[in-house]
């Protein structure tokens, strides 16, 4: 043990006992403290407890300068919101009354079209009957009726009946917690058909044998269009909805062999797989196709003298 029971260090030394001598306890920076000081109290305090006061002497008046003119903001904001609300549904009433009359008048004009539609079928009907009988009365005239008939079936003005081929196309359906490119999931919208496959299935109709097409009840003619306008697809400028029937009069087993065979069906076959869309086809036994719209006539004009030959 060491002197006065200390005990040693592990180097064999004994700490310093204490001691009363000031010069013990003083700091070795005590000589930089000064230098400490005015760097971390830069600002006398009095002038700090001044300068504070008058901050809070200048904030209050401001407050009370600026209360009124705050409280006037506050309630203007408030009247702006009541009468932008107020407005709002006052109008919704007359917004949604419009919208009813306008709906209304496009269903009423519709159904005037349709009418007009049917009168026009009747009146072509009468017309086709009334020229058949005068041209049958000579050898000439059933010559040029036989060429007319040829003639309207293959522009697709006169309406037809007889077997062929049904495909028909849709959308994939949509499921919940589906995965993938065939399934519409939960939030995703599902895989639809487009007009190119509306097209491509439509001109391997044409190459396998069809004479007469129309989809959805939509006759086709060579000057027929199949585009798309966002998700609605437009046949001759009419919207049509899914699911997509493509009605095809001609033989039916040559006409389903071809197509069975052509790439178009087997790109379908393969949509089918890989993203969820259902293509389907089947022979018909009797399939009836409408007239097609008539193109109006650009050049040409009625004569007018009629008392010739």
């Amino acid at each position: 043990m060491a002197p006065g029971g200390a005990r040693a260090g592990e180097n064999g030394r004994v700490p310093p006992a204490p001691s009363d001598s000031k010069e013990l306890h003083r700091r070795p920076d005590e000589s930089m403290s000064l230098l400490v000081d005015m760097w971390t109290n830069a600002l006398d305090p009095g002038y700090a407890a001044a300068a504070a006061g008058r901050q809070a002497t200048g904030m209050s008046a401001r407050s009370r300068r600026g209360g009124p003119f705050l409280l006037v903001g506050l309630l203007a904001a408030s009247f702006l919101v009541v009468v932008a609300a107020v407005q709002a549904h006052t109008r919704a009433p007359a917004a949604a009354r419009a919208h009813d009359r306008l709906v209304g008048e496009v269903q009423q004009e519709s159904q005037a079209v349709s009418r007009l539609a049917g009168q026009v079928d009747d009146l072509r009907a009468a017309t086709a009957r009334l020229r058949d009988d005068s041209l049958r009365g000579t050898t000439a005239g059933a010559r040029l009726a036989g060429q007319l008939a040829g003639a309207e079936l293959a522009a697709g003005t006169v309406a037809v009946a007889g077997p062929g081929l049904r495909v028909t196309l849709d959308d994939a359906r949509a499921t919940q917690g589906g995965s993938g490119g065939n399934q519409g999931g939960s939030g995703n919208p599902p895989n639809r058909v487009q007009d190119r496959d509306l097209q491509s299935v439509v001109n391997a109709l044409w190459a396998a044998g069809a004479e007469a097409i129309a989809i959805n009840g939509q006759r086709l003619t060579a000057q027929s269009s199949i585009r798309q306008a966002g998700d609605a697809i437009l046949v001759d400028f009419q919207p049509l909805r899914a699911p997509y029937v493509v009605s095809a009069i001609g033989d039916p087993v040559a006409t389903e062999t071809a197509f069975a065979q052509s790439p178009a069906a087997d790109k379908m076959r393969g949509y089918a797989q890989l993203y969820g869309l259902h293509f389907s086809y089947a022979r018909a036994a009797h399939v009836v196709l409408p007239a097609a719209a008539e193109e109006p006539l650009h050049a040409a004009k009625p004569l007018a003298n009629r008392s010739g030959g």
